[in-house]
């Protein structure tokens, strides 16, 4: 099964000289050609994938903007599904929990006490699907640490988990005590990647005004580029491009594009924020028929204010409360802001002139959310290396990868990024940027093979064949999502459920 995909092989349309003018192909033929997989060998294999897919009136040289959508909608829960995904979120939890465990004097107690503060905060995050209460959190926290197999817990889950934890003060906290001493250092050099610590800087905190007295902080993700590597195949599309000796009158424009630059670290050029965004939600009802809530992000959902029995019914106006009973999922609100509620790209940029050429969905730009994802995996690679078995001299470039497939799973599966977007995250890192199809059927330069788990390229193109059969329902139904939530999310919602 051939994994060396390029723009310039894109399949072409032929047909057998008996059938006179070129015949149609169905939808889900041309993805297999153009991705170069294996079409059921069937006529009923066939029948069947293409009976689950719609037909497309032309037949283009590539894959439309739409297809790739739908490639991409079931290469996440591809993504979200494996046990490579899995195994590595569990060991970037565990190693957080034992990170805190440690800075509490090895009282396991405190440790995972620490981590929940971490993951909740203050109060609650309503907004946040994927957030669990403390029982939940705390399913997530023992499936890390034994290693389970037969969790039903979702990537959106424990990928929620691991970014609340990683991105909190208290994960910034431990790793500026660790910077500063060498005997936490050494305690807790088998988890974190010190030298790798070492190469952030102390600064303002984010907000703080010029001239500012506020203790300075390590700057975690400063959504740096390491790469050697241009992040587009197309620079000139971002800006000018120095050729030799080339003379510029004036500052040299940024070029986000080119190596050493930061197309993450300079997102809001390629995105606008959406009007309403701030009001995103759905009913429960509706998540749960587009499979994206489980029973414990509903349960969850339950404790908000919003959905009080004796709530005002301001959501739905219909004049008379809930009084008894368990709130019907179709009145349960969840609030929800995904990616593509929140942000349109912006057109005519580089980033979306870059998109439409390679006819790559795009739904919030460039993902700092990613770049800050792996951030935290590379501090973290020590501890996540040991858990997943990896060692050799390639084992941190897996973890990128990994960190990157992990992901896919969580943001592309609910259209908060797209794959493309994703990959550019990633790429500030060191991994390739990818624009052409293998986007789709490369996300390994080699196979992985760590404890309890294998993982490659091979093994996904193989499990994609099987997905791309449902990858009507595997898209987000955003027609689900509705735009008017009362006061927004910064609301003040009393106990009593009515908005301040």
């Amino acid at each position: 099964m051939p994994l060396d995909v390029h723009d310039q092989q894109q399949p072409q349309n032929t047909a057998s000289q008996d059938n006179g003018p070129q015949k149609e192909l169905q939808w889900a033929q041309r993805v297999f050609q153009a991705l170069q997989m294996n079409y059921p060998d069937s006529v009923e294999q066939a029948a069947q994938v293409e009976a689950n897919l719609p037909d497309m009136v032309d037949f283009p040289a590539a894959l439309s903007t739409a297809d790739n959508k739908k490639v991409e909608a079931s290469i996440a829960q591809v993504a979200s599904e494996s046990k490579a995904a899995h195994k590595t979120a569990d060991s970037l939890i565990k190693s957080i929990v034992t990170l805190f465990t440690r800075l509490e004097g090895d009282e396991e107690l405190k440790g995972t006490m620490s981590a929940m503060q971490a993951y909740t905060g203050d109060s609650p995050k309503y907004g946040v699907v994927g957030q669990l209460g403390a029982g939940g959190f705390t399913k997530i926290v023992d499936s890390a640490k034994k290693g389970k197999e037969d969790t039903d817990l979702t990537i959106r889950e424990k990928g929620t988990a691991y970014f609340d934890l990683s991105n909190s003060p208290a994960f910034r906290k431990a790793m500026e005590k660790i910077y500063h001493s060498s005997e936490l250092q050494e305690k807790m050099k088998d988890i974190i990647d010190i030298d790798y610590l070492h190469s952030f800087k102390f600064g303002p905190p984010r907000g703080a005004e010029p001239g500012s007295n506020a203790p300075e902080e390590l700057k975690l993700y400063t959504y740096r580029n390491e790469s050697k590597k241009n992040a587009s195949k197309n620079p000139e599309l971002y800006g000018h491009v120095p050729q030799g000796d080339d003379q510029v009158d004036g500052p040299v424009p940024q070029n986000d594009a080119l190596a050493g630059q930061s197309l993450t670290a300079n997102q809001r050029k390629y995105r606008t924020r959406k009007k309403g965004a701030d009001g995103a939600w759905a009913t429960a009802e509706d998540l749960e028929k587009n499979k994206r809530l489980t029973e414990r992000e509903l349960n969850f959902a339950r404790t908000n204010p919003r959905n009080r029995h004796d709530r005002e019914d301001y959501q739905f106006k219909e004049g008379k409360p809930v009084t008894q009973g368990d709130m019907p999922k179709d009145k349960v609100i969840v609030e929800h802001q995904p990616g593509f509620s929140v942000w349109d790209v912006k057109e005519d940029t580089g980033f979306d002139k870059d998109a439409k050429q390679h006819s790559k969905p795009t739904v919030a730009g460039p993902s700092g959310t990613t770049d800050r994802f792996i951030t935290g995996i590379r501090l973290l690679g020590k501890g996540v290396m040991k858990e997943l078995g990896l060692e050799g001299p390639n084992a941190e470039n897996q973890v990128k990868e990994l960190g990157r497939w992990l992901a896919t799973g969580y943001l592309v599966g609910d259209e908060h990024h797209s794959a493309v977007e994703v990959n550019l995250g990633a790429a500030n890192h060191g991994l390739d940027a990818q624009w052409g199809n293998d986007l789709y059927t490369e996300p390994f330069s080699e196979p992985i093979k760590g404890r309890g788990f294998e993982i490659s390229s091979q093994e996904v193109v193989g499990e994609l064949e099987k997905k791309l059969e449902s990858a009507q329902e595997d898209v987000v139904d955003r027609d689900s999502y509705r735009f008017d939530l009362e006061g927004g999310s910064k609301a003040k919602v009393a106990p009593d459920g009515k908005i301040k």
